[in-house]
């Protein structure tokens, strides 16, 4: 299919990479030119010549204020609009016109890179059913726009949460005086210790935060969360220590670097 990706960002440039291996014929902009070349698509100096002649835009941006910056004034008629980014229940509702997918995706740069992304999918996506395949797997849930918005941040809070309490985790056992990693032997591979936990649980002991999802966007999820759920304290909670951490230095870092809040 003729695909447009507006966002070759952490997660567009893997995206763009297994859209054209797959066979599409892809035109991409990003607003930093460089990072959409030498993905195997032609770039584009802007949105509206990116657009001109696709079957499918998708936009991988990374906020609501991003994407509608892209978007605004462009021709979507007889598109299939896929939104992909995590923006919110009611940035989503603004969003929506035409044939318009709501789509947000589970995974980091690994995923993107292998394909392996899921894909919360909701709307009229048969019809790009190819073009979703081609970055991971498709989760249908349902033919209304915003299902999958409101899945995603379901999950994510699932993940901030967990993410922030194996922090305070190891923030305890190091003021206990003990090895953290000792912790993370004892769980590992048993029913107190997803694989998430190894993985994040790892950055946090070696204090390194190569940035497969950056601490600011997970902030900004968690933002969306809270605004979207109402009375919920974690989500406010885990947000305040993500500015914290922010705030020392490691916004554009991995968001397991919310454990230098308590450093």
């Amino acid at each position: 299919m003729r695909v447009t990706l507006l966002g070759t960002g952490i997660m567009g440039a893997g995206m763009a990479r297994n859209l054209v291996a797959a066979g599409h014929e892809l035109r991409a902009w990003n607003r930093t030119r460089e990072r959409a070349e030498g993905l195997g698509a032609t770039v584009c100096e802007t949105p509206a010549e990116a657009v001109e002649g696709a079957e499918v835009v998708i936009t991988m941006l990374a906020d609501g204020p991003a994407v509608e910056a892209a978007t605004e004034g462009l021709a979507l008629d007889g598109v299939t609009w896929v939104q992909m980014s995590t923006v919110g229940v009611d940035e989503t509702e603004r969003l929506a016109r035409g044939d318009f997918v709501d789509a947000p995706v589970l995974g980091s740069r690994p995923q993107a890179e292998a394909g392996g992304l899921t894909i919360l999918a909701s709307g009229p996506f048969e019809r790009c059913r190819p073009v979703l395949e081609a970055v991971g797997r498709v989760v249908d849930l349902g033919p209304e726009p915003g299902a999958g918005t409101r899945m995603k941040l379901v999950l994510n809070l699932w993940v901030l949460a967990l993410v922030e309490g194996l922090a305070e985790t190891v923030l305890l056992a190091e003021r206990l005086g003990l090895d953290p990693q000792g912790f993370l032997d004892i769980v590992d591979g048993g029913p107190m210790g997803p694989p998430y936990a190894a993985l994040k649980g790892a950055n946090m002991v070696e204090r390194r935060y190569e940035a497969n999802f950056p601490l600011r966007l997970a902030r900004k999820d968690a933002d969306l969360i809270a605004a979207a759920g109402g009375d919920l304290p974690l989500a406010r909670l885990v947000s305040e220590r993500m500015a914290t951490a922010i705030a020392g230095g490691h916004g554009d870092e991995d968001f397991s670097a919310v454990v230098e809040a308590g450093r």
